[in-house]
């Protein structure tokens, strides 16, 4: 192989490894360290000194050898998790950035719920004892008995006292039967202590949910 292809390959693995640091999703993060890995053992192998550099080859083979084994094992854990039409939506929307065996372990944490209308479900300057996900239904904000704002599908409540550990800033009360997803507050945050990436995902999904509402506020 000549100098000019090898200096080529040696260059895009490390152009590789500098991409995987940006890329959030871990499976992409993992496939790109294989093929880092990969250019890495052509390079060292064709070293331009003129002889294969084997510490750094071979360490290079152990890396892509462990990424390829994780790869795999996240795609059969992923295979064998059955999520509903109605969870499928919501991975696809508000949960966009969880890879499925994150939004499962999320999912089966809490605990579906209908609740009529006119039920309140937060009470301001009152820490929440859930975080709340609306599926289908319309519940109104109130701050000082007054309607500041409605929140439908694909909202939080309560997310800013599990972030910042506060009370409630606002009144929520359901202005329509709504089907939604509760999480006991004190078990989830056992949860997120356990799985700090399932706490990294889920407080992204709640900030997109925040900004959401202060673009939409009037």
């Amino acid at each position: 192989m000549s100098l000019s292809l090898v200096s080529i390959v040696g260059h895009l693995a490390f152009f590789l490894t500098a991409l995987s640091f940006a890329v959030k999703d871990i499976v992409a993060l993992r496939i790109l360290a294989i093929f880092s890995s990969c250019g890495a053992i052509i390079y060292n192998y064709f070293h331009p000194m003129g002889s294969p550099d084997w510490l750094p080859l071979s360490w290079c083979i152990v890396f892509a050898l462990i990424n390829v084994w994780r790869v795999y094992q996240m795609y059969t854990e992923q295979s064998k998790i059955s999520l509903s039409d109605i969870e499928l939506e919501m991975l696809d929307t508000s949960f966009s950035n969880f890879n499925r065996v994150e939004f499962a372990k999320l999912m089966r944490s809490g605990q579906w719920e209908t609740v009529d209308k006119n039920i309140t479900l937060t009470t301001q300057n009152e820490v929440p004892k859930k975080l709340y996900f609306i599926q289908n239904g319309t519940v109104s904000i109130m701050k000082n008995t007054h309607e500041i704002a409605k929140i439908s599908d694909g909202n939080f409540i309560g997310e800013m006292s599990l972030v910042n550990n506060s009370s409630a800033s606002a009144t929520t009360i359901t202005r329509t039967r709504t089907q939604v997803i509760t999480w006991d507050r004190q078990s989830l945050e056992k949860l997120l202590t356990r799985n700090p990436t399932l706490s990294i995902l889920l407080k992204h999904s709640i900030s997109v949910d925040l900004t959401k509402k202060i673009k939409n506020q009037p």
